[in-house]
C-alpha cells in the first residue's frame, strides 16, 4: 500500500480569505499596520509564524507568538464561515480511500485542520493520520509532517500532494514523489521551477493520474 499524503489549506480547500481576514483582524488586534491581500497571499502558504516575520520582521518573537494565537482564535470563532471545500475534493478522497492510507499534513495547527475539515464537511475519517504544524518541530518546507506520517503509518512509497512550491520541496526533501495541484496562490510556472513529478489542474484529476500511475507498475 501507498501513502497519499495531502495539504490542507487550497488543495482540498478554498481557504484563503478565510485566514486573510482572520489575520487582518489579528493585525488590527494588536495595533500593526494591515498589509494587502496581495502581499499576505504572497507567504500565504508559510506556517503563520513564519508569515508574520516576512511581514513584520522587527516584531519580537513573543509579539509575533500573540499575532498567531489571536489569528487562531478569529480563525475558529468567526472567518472558518468562509472556507468551502474544493470541487471534487470529498469524491476523490472517499474513492481513494480504499487503495491508500491518507494523511493530511498542514501548516496549520491540529485544532485548526479539524475545524476547517467541520466547516468543509469533509469527513475527518478519510484520513488515516492528521499531522498539524505543531505536532513536529518544524513545519513545510520541511519535511518533518511527511517522514511523520511515514513513521506512523510505517510506509515508505506515497505521493506529496499540495498546491504551493513549499509542498513540493517538502516532498522532494522526505522522498517521495510530489503531485502539484494548482488551485493554490502560486502560478503554473510556479510551481513548474520546482520540478514536482506531476502538475494537475486540481485534486478532482488526481484519481484517474493515479490509476494510470498504478497500470504502468
Amino acid at each position: 500500500m501507498q501513502l497519499l499524503c495531502f495539504d490542507l489549506d487550497n488543495t482540498l480547500v478554498r481557504s484563503s480569505k478565510a485566514h486573510i481576514q482572520a489575520f487582518k483582524k489579528a493585525f488590527k488586534k494588536n495595533k500593526l499596520k494591515i498589509k494587502t491581500d496581495k502581499k499576505l497571499l504572497e507567504f500565504f502558504s508559510l506556517e503563520s509564524s513564519q508569515l508574520i516575520k516576512k511581514l513584520y520582521p522587527a516584531l519580537k518573537e513573543k509579539q509575533r507568538e500573540k499575532v498567531v494565537m489571536d489569528h487562531d482564535a478569529f480563525l475558529i470563532k468567526d472567518t472558518i464561515k468562509y472556507t468551502k471545500a474544493i470541487p471534487g475534493a470529498k469524491e476523490t478522497l472517499n474513492k481513494l480511500k480504499k487503495d491508500y492510507e491518507i494523511a493530511i499534513l498542514s501548516n496549520c495547527k491540529h485544532k485548526e485542520i479539524l475545524a476547517i475539515l467541520k466547516a468543509t464537511k469533509i469527513n475527518k475519517n478519510h484520513f488515516d493520520k492528521i499531522i498539524g504544524n505543531d505536532d513536529v518541530k518544524h513545519p513545510k518546507p520541511a519535511p518533518d509532517e511527511i517522514i511523520k506520517a511515514k513513521q506512523l503509518l510505517k510506509l515508505n512509497d506515497g505521493y506529496m500532494i499540495g498546491d504551493s512550491i513549499y509542498d513540493i520541496r517538502a516532498g522532494k526533501k522526505a522522498k517521495v514523489k510530489t503531485i502539484a495541484v494548482c488551485t493554490g496562490n502560486h502560478t503554473k510556472a510556479q510551481l513548474q521551477k520546482e520540478k514536482p513529478y506531476a502538475i494537475l489542474k486540481s485534486i478532482k484529476n488526481l484519481e484517474k493520474f493515479l490509476k494510470k500511475e498504478a497500470s504502468h507498475e
